[in-house]
């Protein structure tokens, strides 16, 4: 009798925290919504409404929410990413219910317990409303996404399913960038996003899917599509005058060009011919680093100063979003001022201290290297390699930004890195 009602109370716990999350989710939906613009307070009602349509057919779980997450990616709201944070929340109590047996898997422990306590303890310091954001995208969404997949039913249909639906978000997105881009020529705009320098990080990713659904189509009608959405990424790439986006490209292409051996011949012509579809303000932009750039002179003063902090705070680092405030007391020129260290590495170590940073890099190379060793090598799939070029060439992006510590882009690489995870489990097994 006994067995029967702890049995019983382990299956009804589950449902009870689902049901209070999901509380809490719409008492935050609802709170948000009196502060936005009616249209957008539609389309996250819209939004909402088309994932509980195919959370019908498909399961409340993660699988049926990629197409939903996807969406949210068309216009990066702060009220949604905080959404997407309760979302979150709420599959991982709906996928615990779903399992035959309670038990709840947290990868890298040790490494999350890092990540979590550092980044709290340099929360506690946040001088600027910037510092909660960088909290949030920091250390809340890698650890629960991680847990999430880690817990979630996924396959190898949940990534192509990722995969299809940010190419098409990114399509739509770049095509639309493109139209202000030739209206606006010398304006440095990032489509339905907020700055150019946030998308390209969306971009970046984004391209290398298409890419990899281009190699991986069967017939000249979807390789024509993903050759005509991977060109609509590119172009609005281009059109917001960020060179190191234009330098991620170009490494994972190389990386392309390694695997694939018609792709090194493409990859020849995609370089040579780069030059002729760059933007002229691009170009000017261009040649001005070579001359008297500010950007150039701006990251190196902020990698010295980054370095300096680095040596004077070693474990625990400065806090999210000290730097805003710091900054400017020690370079008081305003064309001269940096948000941030321009360099993720950096970033870290400047926030949070040298061994979460060494925590939050190992977790993501680590299962990078696990990915590549248990799908790419052993699976003739270029589906897994597409996947792991594009994480490889947004890290490599990473040396002069913070993309993924960006509030969307965030996400974008955490449930790209978790699913990858999830998929590194299932090959183990």
């Amino acid at each position: 009798m006994k067995n029967t009602l702890a049995t019983q109370a382990q299956r009804f716990l589950p449902l009870l925290l689902l049901t209070g999350v999901l509380v809490l989710i719409s008492l935050v939906l609802g709170s948000m919504a009196q502060d936005l613009p009616l249209p957008y307070v539609i389309l996250m009602l819209g939004v909402v409404l088309v994932w509980m349509v195919y959370s019908l057919f498909g399961g409340i779980n993660l699988h049926g929410s990629l197409i939903l997450l996807s969406l949210s990616f068309i216009k990066p709201l702060m009220p949604v990413f905080f959404l997407i944070l309760l979302l979150f929340i709420f599959l991982i109590f709906a996928e615990l219910y779903q399992k035959q047996k309670l038990e709840l898997k947290i990868p890298y422990p040790l490494a999350l317990t890092f990540i979590l306590g550092f980044g709290i303890y340099s929360a506690i310091r946040i001088q600027d409303p910037l510092g909660y954001t960088m909290f949030f995208t920091t250390v809340i969404v890698p650890v629960l996404v991680l847990i999430l997949c880690q817990n979630a039913r996924l396959s190898d249909q949940s990534l192509l399913i990722w995969m299809r639906a940010i190419v098409a978000v990114a399509s739509f997105v770049g095509a639309y960038g493109i139209v202000i881009a030739i209206q606006n020529p010398f304006e440095r705009l990032g489509s339905f996003w907020f700055t150019a320098m946030t998308i390209n990080g969306f971009y970046t990713m984004a391209f290398f899917f298409a890419l990899t659904l281009l190699f991986r189509s069967q017939t000249q009608l979807t390789k024509a599509v993903y050759a005509i959405a991977a060109l609509l990424i590119l172009f609005g790439m281009l059109y917001t005058y960020t060179r190191m986006a234009i330098l991620a490209v170009a490494f994972g292409v190389f990386l392309f060009m390694i695997k694939i051996r018609s792709m090194r011949y493409l990859g020849i012509l995609f370089i040579g011919l780069l030059p002729l579809v760059i933007p002229s303000s691009m170009i000017s932009r261009i040649e001005l680093g070579f001359n008297n750039d500010v950007s150039l002179l701006i990251r190196g003063i902020a990698w010295y100063l980054a370095a300096l902090q680095i040596f004077q705070n070693p474990f625990t680092g400065i806090g999210f979003g000290v730097w805003t405030q710091w900054y400017p007391t020690v370079i008081p020129i305003r064309y001269l001022y940096a948000q941030h260290p321009h360099n993720l590495y950096l970033n870290l170590m400047v926030e949070m201290g040298v061994i979460a940073a060494f925590a939050y890099l190992f977790v993501i190379f680590a299962t990078i290297r696990r990915y590549y060793k248990t799908r790419v090598t052993q699976n003739p799939d270029i589906l897994h390699y597409g996947m792991w070029v594009s994480l490889m060439a947004i890290m490599f992006a990473c040396i002069t930004d913070v993309f993924i510590q960006l509030h969307m882009v965030s996400i974008l690489f955490w449930l790209s890195l978790g699913i990858v995870l999830s998929l590194s489990k299932e090959s183990n097994k």
